[in-house]
């Protein structure tokens, strides 16, 4: 029997549960885009899978939960290669998995296959009749049926968690509410998926490099944004080289260059770090010293943008209220990092300015371009490099916008 066709959504399911109540031997083929997987049948029980993704491989299951380490899942793949023995049957016989071990991950490894491709809203599909080879090979059995029940389940908790996530290209970042790592409960995956969500990833490269599929990772991000732990990255409000009176922009910006600066410096000393900044405003010009009396990182964002304002509606005179602005907040982060360089010494620096580097290149990446934009991102980008040097950084050690160049 052969059978192909286009499928959308849930008709999928239609072709496995035909399959199952024929009692069909043979191989089904799934492809979507760049993406493929193969459903292995006997007497209609699924009985192996494979896929292209590198999340629905065997290896990587087993190393992502620390089964076994890096170096031995390369080690046995190489031998694998070398004897044609199927990677399974490696592990087991160099003593790594277990057996039952084996099992638990090679059915774990197929229903991974098999909810993803559900989540797949269309693609192709071709089954043809045929005698398996399974020799050394690790075959499960699966009911067809249980997998379709629970992958509509799935498919129905995914739309209500897509409420709260609309679409993957959306990113996160740390609220900063939470003040240390005692106060937060969460499990292995739940802390694999934080640890990935820096202000800069997009939803799906976190689902790419964190190795989970898409249903588990959504799950930990409706899990950790209930929490308070993230919150969604604010588009930033440039005025795309008109002019405007609106500052929003650019008080976004640099309240995530001060937050990133704080992180690292509460980090090394803890409450201190709020004296530093305010210490830092006492080198400022006089009507700096004004625009930036009541701003401080520990402030609320909103209260912040309210004290700017105000400041800067007083000072009339001021041709270019946000030119004015970009130099200022520039000449105080200037201050601010000199200060920790000289408390904290050259490498806690560096961290802080390749945190700094991933800001700005979150704003290159994801805003609108604007003469406002490229003032931040160019000033901003001199005083790293002035800093790098008048510290004597190594430029190799680093990471970000700057090794691009």
């Amino acid at each position: 029997m052969n059978l192909q066709g286009d499928f959308e959504g849930l008709t999928l399911a239609s072709v496995l549960q035909l399959l199952c109540n024929d009692q069909k031997t043979g191989v089904l083929t799934v492809t979507c885009e760049n993406e493929k997987s193969r459903v292995f049948f006997e007497k209609g029980t699924i009985v192996y899978a494979s896929a292209s993704l590198k999340e629905a491989r065997l290896g990587f299951l087993l190393r992502n939960d620390g089964i076994i380490s890096a170096q031995q899942l390369q080690n046995c793949i190489a031998f694998a290669k070398e004897t044609k023995l199927h990677l399974g049957k490696v592990l087991v016989e160099k003593g790594y998995v277990s057996i039952d071990t084996l099992k638990k991950y090679n059915t774990k490894q197929v229903e991974t296959i098999l909810y993803n491709l559900f989540f797949w809203k269309k693609g192709k599909f071709e089954y043809k009749d045929a005698r398996l080879n399974l020799k050394g090979m690790i075959v499960i059995q699966l009911n067809p049926m249980k997998l379709i029940l629970e992958a509509s389940r799935r498919i129905d908790e995914l739309s209500v968690l897509r409420e709260l996530i609309p679409n993957d290209k959306l990113v996160f970042k740390m609220s900063g509410k939470v003040q240390s790592k005692e106060e937060i409960k969460l499990n292995a995956n739940e802390w694999r998926v934080l640890s990935l969500i820096d202000g800069t990833r997009t939803v799906k490269q976190i689902i790419t490099e964190s190795g989970y599929d898409e249903f588990a990772v959504y799950k930990i991000f409706f899990s950790v944004i209930s929490s308070g732990l993230i919150e969604q990255r604010e588009e930033v409000p440039f005025s795309n080289g008109k002019e405007s009176k609106e500052c929003a922009g650019i008080l976004i910006v640099f309240n995530d260059v001060f937050q990133a600066i704080k992180k690292n410096i509460v980090a090394e000393i803890g409450n201190r770090a709020a004296t530093l900044f305010e210490e830092s405003k006492s080198d400022l010009v006089m009507e700096l010293k004004s625009v930036f009396k009541d701003y401080h990182p520990d402030h609320h964002k909103n209260a912040n943008l309210q004290a700017v304002e105000t400041a800067l509606k007083e000072m009339t005179h001021i041709e270019n209220p946000n030119e004015f602005l970009i130099s200022g907040f520039t000449e105080y982060c200037s201050l601010v990092l000199r200060r920790s360089g000289d408390l904290l010494g050259a490498h806690p620096l560096n961290k802080i300015l390749q945190d700094i580097e991933k800001v700005l290149d979150y704003v290159i990446k994801y805003q609108a371009g604007s003469n406002e934009k490229n003032q931040i991102v160019n000033d901003m980008r001199n005083i790293i490099g002035l800093i790098r040097s008048d510290f004597t950084i190594d430029k190799k050690s680093k990471k970000g916008l700057f090794s691009f160049f």
